[in-house]
Formats: C-alpha cells, structure tokens, sequence
C-alpha cells in the first residue's frame, strides 16, 4: 500500500511539473495541423517556431519552418529549431525520433485524443492548460459550443422519415487513377457523417477502401463527398463508371470539402460538420441567427 502511495504520488508530481514546463516554454515545434490551429486560436502562436507540413490552416502558420510530415518528424529538423518543447498529436512519429529528440532534453508532449468532439474539447482544455492559458481555452470552448448547438438543434428537428431513414453517405479521399479510395467505419470520415445525421455508406469496412466499379454501385450512395476537389467535382465523378448510375449522381448530389477543415478535428471541425449536414440533407433547419463563422463553401450549399 506504501509502494503504491510512493507511486501515486510520483506520477502527480511528474504531470504537474510537465504542465509548469509546458506553460513556460516559449519555443514550441508543433507536429499536427489542429494542435497549431488551436495554438493560433488561443493567441499564442507568438511561441510557435517550427510546424508539420499537415499545418495548412490558418495560412499565417505556413510560414515557419516545416518539421517534416506528422507521422515522419526529422530529429534534425525540430533540433534546428531550438524547441523547449515538442506538441504532437496522437499519430506524430516515429517512435525512434520522439525518443531521440526527448533524450536531448527537449521536453516531448504527445496528446492522445481520438477523433470526437466531446475528444476535441478535452484537447483544447489540455493545450490551454499546458500553455497557462486557460481562460483563452474556456473562450475559444464556449465560442465552437455555438456550432455544437446548432447541429444539435438541427438533428432534433429533421424529419421523421429522415431519423427513420439517414442518407447513406460515401466519403471519398480520392479519385486519383480512376480508383476511388473511399472512408469505413474507423475513419474521421466516419465520425463525421454520423454526427452530421446520416449513416456511412461503407460502414461495413476498416479504415480506407479502394473501391471497384462493382462494389460501388452495390454501395448506391444518396450523397457523395469527396475531399479537396476542384468546381468541375460532378463531371469527375460522373465520369467513373462506379458512380455513374448512383443515386447520388441521379440527383447531382455530389459534393466537394476541404479536408482538413473537416476532418482536421480542430476548432473549425464542429461548423464543417454543420456545413457537412447541409449538404447531406434537403432540409437542414439551422437556429435563428446561427452564422457562419469561417470561411465554408457558399456554392454547395446553395445546390440545394
């Protein structure tokens, strides 16, 4: 019971020293796109010197130095930099340079979070309290609790043959080559269409699927989204003979989103899974004076 208490307390002592370390740095390498996203929404990118190259938004943090991919950091790369700290995100890697890169006496914070909301709101708690910044944190928390009230509301007040019988909604990822890689049941893709009231077309498969043209019109889509696409997104679609005899297609619902505005899981998230609704669903009734926030695809959701 001694030996346990010892423990305890060791392991209190050590998370409370991490969080001082954390809130005093003032050289922060990032490795993920919504840990910087979140930075820069709390006021504090100031202390930022070096992101991943997944750190696309907003446009201002293209201009530090990359690290490398999220999931392949270079230990040179983030040791140029001079950091007191290392922030990545669940899937920032390898293992081999983490460890290389803590040994120096850089302190490495990885957050562990899955792709959520109630997920997404324990990561910015933990960022703005690794940051001393709390109260910036409760802000930019009651801010995106707009979003995640509006579609709340909107959910509610779908019809019911529509709760009775969601959308199928096939999320693509690319049509590169002529073979659509499309979003199962493991994905962040997945996440957001259940919480946009619908169900995934795909559910049925792990992870990301290449797609034959059999498989396809088997999967009979009422809505297809497909990730980072130009204006020209229904001809592309149309032209592959997976797609062409879908419903979605029959009734032009095809529809085109920036990825990691979606699937980025960062503040913007729970207004692109509003946005996500309105594409999915004819009727998508939004509460009085719910607005917009940043910048979304006016053009697909005017089809409608």
């Amino acid at each position: 019971m001694i030996m346990y208490r010892l423990f305890f307390l060791t392991c209190i002592v050590f998370l409370a020293n991490s969080v001082t370390y954390a809130a005093s740095s003032e050289r922060i390498a990032v490795a993920g796109g919504s840990i910087t996203e979140i930075i820069y929404r709390l006021g504090e990118q100031h202390r930022i010197v070096g992101v991943d190259s997944t750190s696309q938004f907003p446009e201002d943090a293209k201009k530090f130095p990359l690290l490398g991919y999220v999931r392949n950091v270079s230990v040179e790369g983030v040791l140029s930099l001079n950091p007191d700290l290392l922030l990545g995100e669940d899937d920032t890697g390898p293992t081999k340079a983490l460890k290389q890169i803590a040994a120096v006496g850089v302190k490495t914070i990885i957050i562990k979070k899955d792709n959520s909301i109630p997920a997404l709101q324990e990561k910015i708690t933990q960022i703005a309290e690794l940051l001393g910044v709390e109260g910036k944190g409760k802000s930019l928390l009651d801010e995106m609790q707009i979003d995640i009230d509006a579609l709340s509301y909107a959910k509610q007040h779908l019809s019911d043959s529509v709760k009775r019988t969601p959308p199928k909604v096939l999320f693509l990822l690319t049509l590169k080559n002529g073979a659509p890689i499309a979003a199962g049941n493991t994905t962040s893709a997945h996440t957001v269409i259940e919480e946009a009231g619908a169900i995934n077309a795909l559910a049925q498969y792990k992870g990301w699927e290449k797609l034959s043209p059999e498989s396809a019109l088997k999967l009979d889509p009422d809505v297809i989204i497909v990730m980072n696409r130009g204006q020209d997104i229904f001809e592309q679609v149309n032209a592959l003979p997976h797609f062409k005899y879908t419903t979605a297609v029959k009734n032009k619902a095809v529809y085109t989103i920036d990825g990691s505005y979606l699937l980025g899981f960062g503040p913007r998230t729970p207004q692109a899974i509003v946005e996500l609704g309105t594409m999915i669903h004819k009727d998508f009734p939004l509460p009085a004076g719910y607005k917009f926030r940043y910048q979304h695809d006016v053009a697909s959701m005017a089809e409608h």
